[in-house]
């Protein structure tokens, strides 16, 4: 599994140097996708796409040549399934050096799909382009990056919670949470919502999605992934900081704010 030092390394990256990975890193890198997994028992599969033969493509990058795309059955934890399992997939590529960004509206939709052959009981959330980043940013990306303020986070005591949601938890206060949180509050988003909350109580940290409305569309809520996203990362550096423990579906009954819907928790063990 990744670390998380990857996690620290990893930036969105919307301009590449036209040379294509070889054939032999591509080959490694889906041997490693093949030993991914989620908690949430949803498959998602992966497919590398040429973008010049496949058609696929998106107006926000310049100078892809590959793409990642993947897919997951229309089932209960579909797109926290597939957060969890493409951000694997994300940190595998930055540890073997190669850059990505998630994509989700800014994409050529109906391509993408007819190139992974995707069925009508399936989801593809989001995709990537798989390359090499280039030495300067295009100017539409920094533009991007400026409007969406992707370089800044909420603060700690605003996304995560001590016992219920009316006690902020503060970095000092974190304990053994304090570096599993961090790297949730790293994770990206889609438009850097953030919509993760999360509540500490007992050995538990009990995950909230905070809805933004407008990012749940045909049948799937984007933000849902996000909190995959996030929950990738929290067990990644929970695992590598010594708490030994697993993700549970197990609604501890606290009371959220409006708009604020539970997800999931992580359990820990001894």
């Amino acid at each position: 599994m990744p670390t998380i030092a990857t996690i620290e390394k990893r930036v969105s990256v919307r301009t590449y140097r036209p040379e294509a990975p070889s054939k032999d890193v591509l080959n490694e890198f889906m041997s490693r996708l093949s030993a991914i997994n989620d908690p949430f028992d949803v498959p998602v599969t992966f497919h590398l796409l040429d973008a010049e033969a496949s058609h696929v493509s998106s107006p926000v990058i310049v100078g892809a040549t590959t793409y990642l795309a993947a897919k997951a059955p229309r089932r209960l934890g579909m797109e926290e399934a597939f957060g969890y399992a493409f951000e694997q997939a994300v940190l595998e590529a930055t540890d073997m050096g190669l850059s990505t960004v998630w994509l989700a509206a800014t994409i050529d939709r109906p391509a993408f799909e007819h190139a992974i052959d995707l069925g009508p009981n399936e989801v593809m959330p989001a995709v990537s382009p798989l390359g090499y980043a280039a030495d300067k940013r295009s100017l539409r990306e920094i533009a991007m990056r400026r409007g969406m303020k992707s370089d800044e986070r909420l603060p700690f005591g605003s996304l995560f919670f001590a016992g219920d949601f009316d006690h902020p938890l503060s970095e000092n206060e974190a304990g053994i949470w304090k570096t599993p949180l961090e790297m949730v509050r790293k994770a990206p988003s889609a438009t850097n919502k953030q919509p993760w909350r999360a509540v500490v109580q007992d050995g538990c940290v009990h995950f909230f999605e905070q809805k933004t409305r407008g990012y749940a569309k045909d049948g799937v809520d984007i933000q849902k992934v996000d909190l995959g996203i996030a929950l990738c990362h929290f067990e990644i550096a929970a695992t590598e900081t010594g708490c030994t423990g697993s993700l549970i579906r197990e609604d501890a009954g606290i009371t959220a704010p409006e708009g604020c819907e539970y997800i999931a928790t992580w359990k820990r063990q001894g």
